[in-house]
């Protein structure tokens, strides 16, 4: 019978080499296989790699090139049966096929989420954000705001008061105060925080929420600056076909006031649109000058207007939560839906 050709030879011991591969059951009689095929001195594809001088020129290529192809192979083998050999769990691999177990996701909170848009739109439109104390004065909180403490805001089934005259904010509108005091005209700030009253835990109230507090004060400020800036907001967070609604409202800081809505343009999955009801969004209205001049300012030069609204609302109305509390839950299947 006449000898092998070098290429089918090469095949022949590729098969060999790799069934010994996986026959071994240590790492000892692994380096022998690795030594009986590959080894430099006696290592059967070796000798082959090593007799290319002596074939005829014209088939020196093909059988170098499938040499190198089995040797590549055979070491591919003998690397993975290492791992599997080394691995703590010895020669049984892990099934691939198991669905993996994946770390939970974090992601900011859809209130924070709310917060940092509202934000980020004031910016844009040339506001600067501005910070208080959560625990304040009634001064701060009421008197200065033209609040006087016989109203009801300033009861003590209302607020929650700490010592003497300090207390935990029930608004973020001390924060006006504090800046107007600090700063000459033009003031346009934002201040976002956290307020304290006492209130129910319920669908729609907590007892400590976020609150977005807006203030503008210069001269010549008008009802139609008001206006138009808040418009331009509820555009730009709700969509460009929001329409913006103003009703008569009192608060003890603003006059004249409003409560502000908003009657969003929701588009359907096939395409379709229409519109919610009419949202309230947030209380607003033109500085009541008692205030300016408790600041300090000029109530005859200056004007301005001034905005609050709860993020949290907010959030429920754009993401059709109906229960506040579900914001406060931890549930991760629930928080992990807005997770970006």
């Amino acid at each position: 019978m006449s000898e092998a050709h070098p290429i089918e030879a090469l095949k022949a011991l590729e098969a060999e080499a790799l069934a010994a591969i996986s026959s071994t059951e240590d790492a000892h009689a692994l380096e022998d296989v690795r030594i009986r095929y590959l080894g430099r001195k006696d290592g059967r594809i070796s000798l082959i790699l090593r007799g290319l001088g002596a074939l005829p020129a014209d088939e020196r290529p093909a059988v170098g090139q499938e040499a190198n192809r089995v040797k590549d192979v055979v070491n591919g083998a003998l690397e993975e049966r290492v791992r599997v050999l080394l691995s703590p769990r010895g020669a049984t691999s892990e099934d691939l096929t198991l669905p993996a177990r994946r770390p939970w996701k974090g992601g900011l909170h859809p209130v924070t989420q709310a917060v940092d848009e509202i934000w980020g739109i004031f910016r844009d439109l040339g506001f600067t954000r501005a910070r208080g104390p959560e625990a304040d004065t009634e001064w701060y909180n009421f008197v200065a705001l033209n609040t006087p403490l016989d109203h009801p805001a300033a009861d003590e089934q209302d607020t929650l008061y700490l010592l003497d005259s300090v207390l935990l904010r029930s608004h973020t509108s001390p924060v006006q105060m504090r800046t107007m005091e600090r700063y000459d005209p033009p003031l346009r700030v934002i201040a976002p925080g956290w307020v304290y009253r006492r209130d129910t835990y319920d669908a729609t109230h907590t007892p400590a929420f976020l609150q977005i507090e807006g203030l503008v004060v210069d001269e010549g400020v008008t009802f139609v600056d008001f206006k138009a800036t808040l418009a331009e907001f509820a555009r730009r967070y709700w969509g460009p076909g929001t329409r913006v609604r103003f009703r008569p409202s009192f608060f003890p800081f603003t006059e004249p006031s409003a409560e502000v809505d908003v009657k969003r343009v929701i588009t359907r999955e096939d395409g379709t649109t229409e519109e919610t009801d009419w949202l309230e969004i947030m209380g607003a209205g033109m500085v009541d000058p008692a205030v300016l001049e408790n600041a300090g300012y000029d109530s005859e030069r200056y004007t301005g207007f001034a905005f609050g609204m709860g993020p949290g609302r907010i959030a429920m109305l754009k993401h059709h939560v109906d229960d506040l509390r579900t914001f406060f839950d931890d549930d991760v299947r629930f928080l992990s839906q807005f997770a970006s």
